[in-house]
């Protein structure tokens, strides 16, 4: 009884005019609400979006930096060391010339220690003194011109 009482009632507002208007302005709100919520959401994407470009295109700047510092860093650590392989090579081709001159200029070498006196660090070194002189006086100097 109750039920079909609540039914017909129901039924009868149903078909109510005002009813009737009531519900499609809200369907109406409904349907624009759930535009504004896609374009809300689009508008919030394209900002976050936005937002990742710059950060990104940010940080591209900032290793961009940073490579070419390590880049310049490396350039100057490079003719650093050219620099100095040049010195080296300019000593050590002095220091050459220098020992050259000494060995030509002693033919024989003497050493006044006696067997037993030697220790074995002159021992070599009196072998290496010989060799080089020995080496040097085989060896033929020609000069181009």
């Amino acid at each position: 009884m109750a039920l079909t009482k609540i039914q017909t009632f129901i039924q009868k507002l149903s078909e109510s005019e005002n009813v009737k208007k009531v519900l499609s302005d809200i369907q109406k709100l409904s349907s624009e609400l759930q535009k504004k919520v896609q374009t809300l959401n689009a508008d919030e994407a394209v900002r976050k979006y936005k937002e990742i470009v710059k950060k990104a295109s940010q940080a591209e700047g900032d290793l961009e930096k940073e490579v070419n510092k390590v880049i310049v860093k490396i350039k100057k650590s490079a003719t650093d060391v050219k620099n100095d392989l040049v010195l080296y090579k300019k000593k050590a081709v002095q220091q050459k010339n220098d020992l050259e001159k000494i060995l030509k200029s002693k033919k024989t070498v003497t050493v006044s220690v006696s067997a037993n006196e030697a220790t074995p660090k002159a021992k070599k070194a009196v072998k290496t003194m010989k060799k080089a002189v020995k080496s040097n006086s085989k060896k033929k100097i020609t000069t181009t011109k």
